[in-house]
């Protein structure tokens, strides 16, 4: 029986190392290392279409909309993430023209959105299909030492904010598929927010949705090319509840 024990104890040892060596924040919601933390001040910054094609969520269909519509589709995630802080006693934010205006009068360069497409790009030691973006900023963003240098002098920028909120595109894609004698005509996006602490880089909290419509006729009465594809403003109603918004801290539900 001690001869057992002795065999199974390093099995066990081994499985319990692969386990610890999943990546980590792989979920959206709060970083249970920071629950209970209330950033006192956040800078939001503008919605970015994510930023490399090198690099993948895992099962997400890759970007092939037009880059005005995703600008279109940006511009009103901005707005529906400052909309997000009114009468929200306990989450406090700059809004996205306040931020751009301190970023450039601190001389920063460049803007924003290409700033941060920057510093995320696609490098070698990253995870190249992680199962999510916590998972992936976590494991292959945080730790770089220019994004480090980079939200110290955001922070400076930004007089001194403790966590900047990032929206991001993650998708927008349509498609046309045949379902056993049924055309669709799809369109889909997935969106995220990720709320990062400018001391060190932490993922703080983290939100996402992702959203389809679908237009639907007989493959037998209906060429392809005629399919209509379904409006993004449909498309946005599905992407901008309140559900993004899950564990967000300091964040008041009324009902």
């Amino acid at each position: 029986m001690t001869h057992l024990l002795l065999l199974i104890l390093p099995l066990h040892l081994l499985l319990t190392t692969c386990v610890s060596t999943q990546l980590p924040d792989s979920r959206f919601g709060i970083n249970p290392a920071r629950t209970g933390f209330v950033p006192a001040r956040i800078a939001l910054t503008p919605c970015i279409a994510w930023p490399d094609r090198a690099t993948k969520i895992k099962g997400m269909p890759l970007i092939n909309r037009p880059r005005d519509e995703i600008a279109n589709l940006c511009a009103d995630f901005d707005k529906y993430v400052a909309d997000g802080f009114d009468n929200q006693p306990f989450m406090k934010g700059l809004s996205q023209k306040l931020v751009e205006k301190l970023y450039n009068a601190s001389g920063m360069t460049p803007a924003i959105p290409e700033a941060l497409t920057q510093e995320w790009k696609s490098i070698s030691a990253d995870c190249q299909e992680c199962p999510s973006l916590p998972a992936l900023y976590t494991s292959s963003i945080r730790s770089r030492t220019s994004w480090q240098l980079w939200l110290s002098k955001f922070t400076a920028a930004t007089k001194g904010s403790d966590a900047l909120m990032i929206p991001i595109v993650l998708s927008s894609n349509t498609r046309i598929e045949d379902d056993r004698g049924v055309l669709e005509s799809i369109r889909g996006a997935a969106i995220a927010m990720l709320l990062i602490d400018t001391n060190d880089g932490s993922l703080i909290w983290s939100g996402g949705r992702e959203a389809e419509v679908i237009y639907k006729a007989l493959a037998a009465n209906t060429k392809r090319e005629s399919m209509k594809e379904p409006p993004l403003e449909d498309l946005k109603r599905r992407l901008f509840t309140e559900a993004i918004w899950l564990e967000f801290p300091g964040r008041q539900i009324y009902r």
